[in-house]
């Protein structure tokens, strides 16, 4: 500390200069002290540049946002407790915890840093589909002639042409609706090729990313002749061209994404994905719609595979956001999201307790080969005294299976500090086995057929 003399006689005022250049040298030198620069240092001592992304105060992003109440829970300090007794970094964790409405904050470690969301980031897909799609809509494709068709022969002299539009759950049952149907309408034999027009995606399970389109394609032939129908000819890729034979809808967008946030299907979000117009869409979307920084997103697959950047802040106004576009129909978080110890997920056995059961519905992440391990959950607990509280708890650089017990564990004692569990969603499984929702409608008029058979 540097202390100045109190001087009593009149100032020299030869001396003024002298005395305002100290004095602008020392202000200087405390406003460099401040400055807060994005370095690190290694063990040798010496400044190493970061490459952890720098993020923007609020006060350089934006406006002072409304008087937040913040309530302190004891479960985030033995959270923290628990992880540094393990051994984990708390700077590799990031937490935020908020009522519904945003008005009270209950828990918060580093939630402007931005992590690696893992499929959390389906989140994101998700509320973008529903924006640009709605909830009601449906994929179609086309199933074309390109030839003549004739009926008292029951075959397709020329090429069926498949006019896909990234349908991300076209199946074996939606192949064998397609051929039962061509039958219907009178072909049951084909003497070209199975015409693959863009972009067209076969869905199987077991598979971790979308298939290829030639493997697609290969699916949808075998599962055809599977099927009763007779293809004659091979495989090959064109545009679209021919004469509307018969149009195959997918189950509704609804139900996709909640087939997609459940079993956190990489291959459905990848499609959904690309038939919104890729990451660049859903970044924009965030940004210029949501409002999200761009420091504190960065969508790199739609899936969330690989190297994403989403902050815990950033990752509740997702969430704030998707209900709300979600109540615009009428519907529910659990309508698109998986519930805890009800729904067959990747909540299996999570929330399980009889006490808790139906009282959480969230998105996992986890990632194995990135950030040297991944695991995310971002949801809505909901709660006797406080209500429904929006989470995101992320975990980095540690051990997955570790970090989901200790995940659970604080959500719960989350729930008993704001006066216990109040299940209010389904109880039975959403996700069981049930039959395809999908519809298929003929195009091919019957006037036609009438002039060919009389």
């Amino acid at each position: 500390m540097i202390d100045f003399p109190c001087v009593v006689a009149k100032p020299d005022a030869r001396l003024l200069p002298l005395r305002l250049l100290m004095l602008a040298s020392l202000l200087t030198i405390f406003t460099s002290a401040c400055t807060v620069h994005s370095q690190e240092t290694n063990t040798a001592g010496e400044a190493t540049t970061s490459n952890k992304p720098v993020l923007l105060s609020k006060a350089e992003t934006s406006a002072p946002p409304e008087a937040v109440a913040q309530i302190n829970l004891q479960a985030l300090e033995d959270f923290k407790k628990t992880l540094l007794s393990r051994g984990e970094r708390l700077e590799d964790q990031g937490i935020l915890i908020e009522s519904l409405d945003g008005k009270t904050q209950f828990a918060e470690l580093n939630a402007d840093t931005p992590f690696n969301p893992a499929s959390v980031m389906k989140l994101a897909t998700s509320l973008v589909a529903l924006e640009k799609l709605s909830p009601a809509y449906r994929y179609r494709t086309n199933f074309l002639a390109d030839g003549t068709v004739n009926v008292s022969e029951r075959k397709l002299i020329g090429d069926l042409v498949v006019e896909g539009n990234a349908n991300p759950m076209f199946s074996c049952t939606d192949a064998e609706q397609v051929a039962q149907t061509l039958a219907q309408i009178g072909i049951s034999r084909i003497t070209g090729h199975l015409r693959i027009a863009e972009p067209f995606y076969f869905y199987a399970r077991g598979y971790k990313s979308n298939l290829s389109r030639e493997t697609s394609a290969v699916k949808l032939y075998e599962s055809l002749r599977r099927a009763g129908l007779r293809i004659e000819g091979s495989i090959k890729y064109s545009e679209s061209k021919g004469v509307p034979l018969i149009a195959h809808y997918s189950d509704t967008l609804a139900n996709l994404l909640l087939y997609q946030n459940a079993h956190s299907s990489n291959a459905v979000a990848e499609v959904i994905g690309e038939s919104l117009g890729g990451s660049e869409k859903i970044q924009e979307y965030l940004v210029k719609t949501l409002q999200l920084n761009e420091n504190e997103v960065y969508v790199g697959r739609p899936s969330g595979l690989e190297f994403n950047r989403l902050t815990p802040r950033a990752s509740i106004k997702l969430l704030r956001g998707l209900i709300a576009t979600l109540e615009r129909y009428s519907l529910k978080p659990e309508s698109i999201l998986p519930v805890a110890g009800v729904d067959n997920s990747t909540l299996n056995g999570r929330f399980s307790q009889d006490e808790f059961r139906g009282s959480v519905i969230a998105k996992t992440g986890t990632l194995f080969t990135f950030d040297r391990g991944v695991s995310t959950l971002v949801g809505i607990a909901f709660t006797k005294a406080r209500g429904a509280l929006l989470f995101s708890v992320f975990n980095t650089d540690g051990r997955i299976h570790a970090y989901r017990r200790l995940q659970d564990d604080f959500i719960v004692r989350t729930m008993e500090e704001a006066g216990g569990a109040a299940p209010q969603t389904r109880s039975e499984d959403a996700l069981g086995e049930k039959p395809s929702d999908s519809i298929v409608q003929i195009l091919y008029g019957k006037p036609v057929i009438a002039e060919q058979t009389k």
